[in-house]
């Protein structure tokens, strides 16, 4: 990061700040060194990066989605005051499963195919939450199905997809889905129109990514309401774009399902919307309270709240000592709509944010594996599970992330094998395996990407062909 002066004091004062001359606890030190030198200063450059492309390209309003989006919010929040920037920044209050029970009310059975998805801990009772279903509704769904005294078992990917056809055939499931749905739709309809995202104004959204199916669900809702807004979205990284959508309209910074592949190697989502999170719980729906919508949450807070707490006064130090002598600059900023003068420093720098993140999430020492592992983490698009982040793995699940192995399944069309530890490096690490585990892990990850990625290469090519030709007739 040396090579990145000003950044690279910003951290040092930072940490000087938070460490204020006193012995800190090992366990604080590792978490404190690697939020100050890794972690904030790699979010500092995404969200600049985000405000030089959205003046550049004419946006006016930038949404940041709810939990991922919350420290980026205030980060940028922070800058846009700072240097008067003619941005307006606000935070909304979403998630999958929030847009999505009201959007279930426009797909019909395509729906199954959110309901069905795989995970690490998925079990039939997950699969009727994710369709809108309580209480009693649930057991006597998993009752038609002569299923009752199996709600509660795991499931795994062959038998996630043969539950599809089940809850198809299943009409109190069907039934009782497309009631939720509906009522649903009234309430986040309300809630969208209500911010705005109606109105004739240049916005987008901000992220953290991996598939930007938000975006598409925004879009569809939005196109329901009788809007024609084209929603745009910018995001940390893209692993995959989802079906149906503008390509054009996604913009990434750290990696694209076309590229970054070594960069997707050594990076752990899982562990990122750990770290970035907001001190609310996921917001799994809305309600109307008075003449306005309010989002209601999963639980009543994050889990992480103390880290994520934390976390954000090291983000915004690290932002006021980073901005301290851009005043002047700011202004004149504000005045021509220019993009930021180091916009290409955060795009063609990013070898030093990999250099960084290589270290922490795909390489991380024991003692940062310890600390970071503690994170609690879902990933459920329900937002009700808590797990630990990492685990040390057994020596039979060692084994079983042999590359050859995971190979052979994945080309049986068997799917990913199930990840045992949500962050499998930092399992691999506190399990005291040797490296070569950590590069069996990180080799299968860059065939896996790199596959992808030719895929997403020749889909893009496509694409652009088929716009072509329809141009030219």
């Amino acid at each position: 990061m040396s090579r990145l002066p000003r950044l690279y004091e910003s951290a040092e004062r930072t940490y000087g700040d938070y460490k204020g001359g006193r012995k800190a606890e090992p366990e604080e030190d590792v978490w404190l060194s690697a939020f100050c030198y890794v972690l904030a200063p790699v979010m500092l450059r995404y969200v600049l990066w985000v405000l030089a492309n959205a003046m550049g390209n004419g946006k006016r309003r930038l949404y940041f989605l709810s939990r991922d989006g919350y420290m980026m919010y205030r980060a940028a929040e922070y800058f846009c005051g700072k240097w008067k920037l003619p941005l307006e920044c606000r935070y909304l209050y979403c998630s999958r499963y929030a847009l999505r029970s009201g959007e279930y009310s426009l797909l019909g059975e395509e729906c199954l195919d959110y309901v069905c998805l795989g995970g690490m801990h998925v079990t039939l009772r997950r699969l009727l939450q994710r369709g809108g279903l309580e209480g009693g509704e649930i057991l006597r769904a998993a009752d038609a199905m002569g299923l009752a005294k199996r709600l509660d078992q795991s499931l795994d990917y062959e038998q996630v997809k043969a539950m599809k056809p089940l809850l198809r055939e299943n009409a109190y499931f069907m039934g009782r889905m497309e009631v939720h749905a509906k009522k649903a739709y009234s309430r986040v309809t309300g809630y969208l129109r209500q911010e705005g995202l109606t109105q004739e104004v240049p916005y987008a959204v901000v992220d953290s990514g991996w598939t930007g199916s938000i975006q598409r669900s925004l879009q569809r809702l939005l196109g329901s309401m009788g809007c024609k807004v084209q929603v745009e979205g910018y995001y940390f990284g893209l692993y995959e774009y989802v079906e149906g959508i503008d390509r054009r309209r996604y913009h990434t910074w750290y990696f694209a399902p076309e590229n970054g592949n070594v960069r997707k190697v050594f990076f752990s989502n899982n562990l990122f919307e750990c770290v970035f999170s907001s001190p609310e719980g996921m917001a799994k729906g809305y309600r109307k309270d008075g003449e306005r919508y309010v989002p209601v949450f999963a639980m009543g807070e994050n889990p992480n709240r103390r880290y994520v707490e934390k976390g954000t006064g090291i983000l915004l130090q690290c932002a006021k000592h980073y901005a301290g002598d851009a005043k002047t600059y700011g202004r004149r900023q504000s005045r021509s709509g220019r993009k930021l003068r180091s916009e290409k420093g955060f795009r063609f720098g990013r070898h030093v944010e990999a250099e960084l993140l290589f270290s922490l999430m795909g390489m991380p020492s024991a003692e940062e594996a310890a600390v970071f592992g503690s994170y609690v983490f879902d990933d459920d698009v329900t937002g009700e599970e808590t797990r630990a982040l990492a685990r040390a793995l057994t020596e039979k699940e060692l084994r079983e992330g042999n590359v050859l192995r995971r190979l052979v399944l994945y080309a049986a069309g068997c799917g990913r094998p199930p990840l045992r530890s949500a962050w499998q490096e930092a399992g691999v690490v506190l399990a005291g395996a040797g490296s070569r585990f950590l590069w069996q892990t990180a080799f299968y990850k860059f065939l896996l990407y790199t596959g992808k990625s030719l895929v997403s290469r020749h889909g893009r090519a496509y694409v652009e062909k088929e716009r072509q030709d329809g141009a030219g007739g």
